[in-house]
């Protein structure tokens, strides 16, 4: 009796991990996708930030910067004197941003650009890492070599556009 109480516990394990895995794959696909809308430019309003002044604020132990200054858009239409962009950048620079639909604002550039691309195909990993979870336990095979070969292909991909963004940004602060 008690093996069998057991097995109904277990059961449902592999049913809640797989159910995970597409909440968590399409939850950071969506966050990703969105903000590398932004940093390519297909969204928001692009400007420039002139950096006034820049503090730090302490949460769990780390520093995150926070840097202020004024934001104009490029066309004119926009002019915010509180804009904030959580970046460690050099007071006095001026830099490009693009406002989001939240009026926050993003960076853009290629280790920006590269940086969201590397998180969304992450996403897209543990999305097919759900999809071979059940292929595995639903019968045969067939499938599962594709989705084997799928699964390398976009951790091939998440790493070199990871590598390439963290070049980049390396190279950018030079």
């Amino acid at each position: 009796m008690r093996e069998r109480t057991n097995r109904r516990r277990t059961a449902g394990r592999p049913l809640l991990v797989i159910t995970g895995l597409f909440v968590a794959g399409t939850a950071l696909t969506w966050l990703a996708v969105t903000h590398l809308a932004y940093a390519t430019g297909m969204a928001g309003t692009s400007g420039h930030l002139s950096v006034q002044s820049c503090s730090y604020g302490d949460t769990g132990g780390h520093r995150y910067p926070h840097c202020h200054g004024i934001f104009r858009s490029d066309d004119g239409t926009v002019v915010d004197t509180d804009a904030t962009v959580d970046s460690d950048l050099p007071v006095g620079s001026t830099v490009a941003l693009r406002r989001t639909s939240s009026d926050t604002y993003e960076q853009i550039g290629v280790d920006a650009v590269f940086g969201w691309l590397a998180l969304s195909l992450f996403g897209l990993v543990v999305l097919t890492l759900g999809a071979t979870a059940v292929r595995a336990r639903t019968g045969p095979e067939t499938g599962s070599r594709r989705l084997r070969v799928l699964l390398g292909v976009l951790f091939t991909a998440t790493l070199t556009s990871a590598f390439i963004g963290g070049v980049a940004g390396l190279l950018q602060g030079l």
